[in-house]
């Protein structure tokens, strides 16, 4: 069995996990906010996260170093940080989600929540409706649930000034019914929306 090089989890590799679990793939350059390239290398070599080169369409000199958690990365995220992890979906998408998880503050980005965990905001907020007796407005909720009319954005945070943001990176495939699902969402969880295009 090798040698394990990481053994122990500081701040700062609290800190880059998070940023990986949360966005699914970072940059170098993001990625060495927090860690040195020694440490970022003995990651990789315990298997806990992958390296590739993302390459922009039409851009080759533009080749970007990206990671992303393994498997036992995103394992290790559950049982030692307690974190649910972001599925990675593709850098051109994620690198976008990454570059605004990067501009928060640190006290912005404990407040993140990825797409699964406003999932569960949403259950959260039908049956408080339902408590309260909002029955109509619970019903309306969880009827869009179902029929897909409501989608979770990519990130849910709260800025300093205390306004949660609902926070969506689009694609050339997004038509009027995904953006329409979304801004409902955004509505529901209370939050006002913003669009990136990846």
């Amino acid at each position: 069995m090798a040698k394990k090089r990481i053994t122990t989890l500081y701040p700062r590799d609290k800190n880059a996990l998070s940023a990986l679990a949360r966005c699914g793939y970072v940059s170098r350059e993001q990625l060495g906010t927090f860690l040195r390239e020694k440490r970022v290398n003995a990651y990789c070599k315990d298997g806990l996260v992958e390296k590739s080169v993302y390459s922009r369409p039409g851009a080759k000199a533009q080749d970007i170093e990206v990671y992303r958690l393994t498997k036992a990365g995103r394992e290790l995220c559950r049982r030692e940080l307690s974190l649910p992890t972001y599925c990675a979906q593709n850098p051109a998408h994620d690198l976008v989600l990454a570059d605004r998880y990067f501009s928060l503050s640190q006290s912005e980005r404990e407040t993140w929540r990825t797409e699964s965990q406003s999932r569960e905001d949403v259950y959260a907020e039908i049956r408080q409706l339902r408590d309260q007796g909002e029955e109509e407005r619970a019903g309306e909720l969880w009827a869009k649930l179902q029929e897909g009319r409501l989608s979770m954005p990519d990130a849910v945070y709260t800025r300093s000034d205390g306004v949660s943001v609902a926070y969506e990176v689009t694609t050339g495939n997004y038509g009027q019914e995904e953006i329409t699902a979304k801004v409902e969402t955004a509505e529901a969880l209370g939050a006002e929306i913003e669009f990136s295009r990846a």
